[in-house]
């Protein structure tokens, strides 16, 4: 029996992205396929008045998030799985806490989506390294919440991952839908960070030698999950409620 796709969502609060998760299980899987969608109880109130999916199956349920450790188990009948970060938390430990959890789920990684609050992230430059965190995971950014900032800004904002080589693909959203809710499911791998890779093995041309990367999977060599002394992140993310 094939495991269940699961793909996380990361988003602050108020970004729209349970109108967008119900676009991607309404128009993005197929009558035969059964979702699940999991939130954490902070979102509970906003769940309940922008997830509304009227021609798919779906379940849905509350994860327990508690001293970085994330408690879910998943629908046993689900094909698809969608799982929301809390929206005033700090995308790093939840991020951490789900790559912890994936092993042991049942379920295989579809991709990390990341529905973005432009506004906030082109218009605050001191909110903004909270979203960059949340676009290094991503293999996909959803531009929602497009109101405040003009099409130049925009531009620029994304002339820097283009810039960095970032390869994620990046869509656009209106009213809590997207163009092609297939695209964004489809499973191939666009993320820049490693830590949900498998090591590859390199021998070396003419020598018995082999060794494995040391990067793919580890979270202590990923930027935003070093830590240093004391524990502490070595990048430090601003409190995003204190934007929102």
């Amino acid at each position: 029996m094939a495991k269940p796709i699961v793909y996380l969502v990361l988003a602050c609060k108020g970004s729209d992205q349970f109108r967008v998760i119900a676009d991607l299980v309404e128009f993005g899987t197929s009558e035969e396929e059964k979702s699940a969608f999991y939130f954490s109880s902070r979102d509970a109130e906003e769940v309940e008045s922008d997830f509304a999916v009227k021609h798919r199956s779906v379940s849905t349920g509350a994860y327990a998030f508690e001293d970085g450790r994330l408690t879910l188990e998943v629908d046993e009948t689900a094909d698809l799985v969608f799982i929301a970060a809390d929206g005033l938390g700090d995308p790093a430990d939840f991020v951490e806490a789900f790559h912890a959890w994936l092993p042991d789920s049942g379920c295989e990684l579809g991709r990390v989506i990341t529905v973005l609050h432009s506004d906030l992230a082109i218009g605050n430059k001191d909110a903004f390294p909270w979203f960059d965190c949340c676009i290094h995971f991503s293999d996909v950014v959803l531009l929602s919440c497009r109101e405040k900032v003009g099409n130049k800004e925009i531009k620029a904002f994304l002339d820097r991952y283009e810039e960095l080589c970032f390869p994620c693909l990046w869509e656009y959203v209106k009213k809590g839908r997207v163009g092609n809710p297939s695209l964004v499911l489809d499973t191939q791998s666009r993320r820049i960070s490693r830590i949900f890779d498998v090591p590859e093995v390199f021998e070396d041309d003419g020598e018995e030698d082999e060794w494995e990367e040391d990067i793919a999977g580890d979270v202590t060599k990923d930027p935003f999950l070093k830590t240093v002394s004391g524990g502490k992140r070595a990048k430090e993310l601003p409190d995003i409620g204190t934007f929102l």
